[in-house]
């Protein structure tokens, strides 16, 4: 596993998943070569079965480098499908040029939250430690619990638990930052896993999984952004 061949296959990973998204988009909102395409196929298609590619990636590392690349692809489908959602909820539809420059916006935004991490880690400002991992591990877990509270409370018993993923209050505002924040934390527990590794001395098929991190936190800190400019420009 070195740096570079990691870097490779982070920009490789990345591309495949911009391409999808693009392609999808165009299918989505007009046609492409005369194909059309559901929303609803975009989003539930790409998330369950990048959810499953995922899983397998997670537990069989080895794979990753078979795997990761149609695992991008149906993330880059999954997200096109979620930003005309979030268009069609927040922004005042797919057509509307806002909600293409706040799409924009949230793209730039991702990339630009990934290099301030990969500075911050880089310089040692942000390492990563016991107590980082602890409190980002903390987080995670407990975004998972509200998530499926939310599902079954909501889904199946009606509970009317707040679901502050869909507020634009101020609450939910804010938990869309937290959610950002934790996001960007995990970020950087990807780049100190794929430094240990590098120092060890990990099979070059870790290359893939690191990269493979990359872009599953880069997908997580892309939702989570678009997701909180929508929510205050409904709000303007």
């Amino acid at each position: 596993m070195t740096l570079q061949g990691t870097i490779v296959k982070t920009g490789l990973l990345l591309t495949a998943c911009a391409v999808s998204a693009l392609l999808v988009w165009k299918m989505m909102t007009a046609s492409l070569f005369g194909v059309t395409l559901s929303p609803g196929i975009a989003l539930f298609g790409g998330m369950i079965g990048g959810l499953v590619l995922g899983l397998v990636i997670a537990f069989v590392p080895k794979l990753a480098a078979v795997l990761s690349t149609p695992y991008a692809a149906l993330e880059g489908a999954f997200i096109s499908g979620l930003s005309l959602f979030v268009a069609e909820r927040w922004l005042g539809g797919a057509e509307n040029p806002a909600a293409h420059g706040t799409i924009f916006q949230a793209v730039v935004l991702t990339f630009a939250i990934g290099a301030g991490m990969l500075i911050a880690y880089g310089t040692g400002i942000v390492r990563g430690g016991k107590v980082f991992t602890a409190i980002a591990a903390t987080g995670g877990i407990g975004l998972m619990l509200y998530v499926g509270v939310l599902w079954i409370g909501n889904g199946l018993f009606g509970a009317g638990i707040p679901n502050l993923y869909a507020s634009a209050s101020p609450i939910g505002i804010g938990f869309s930052a937290l959610c950002l924040v934790l996001a960007s934390m995990f970020l950087v527990l990807d780049f100190r896993m794929i430094d240990e590794g590098i120092k060890r001395g990990a099979p070059k098929h870790m290359e893939w999984y690191g990269a493979f991190s990359l872009l599953v936190t880069m997908v997580w800190i892309y939702i989570e952004v678009l997701r909180l400019l929508a929510k205050l420009q409904s709000r303007d």
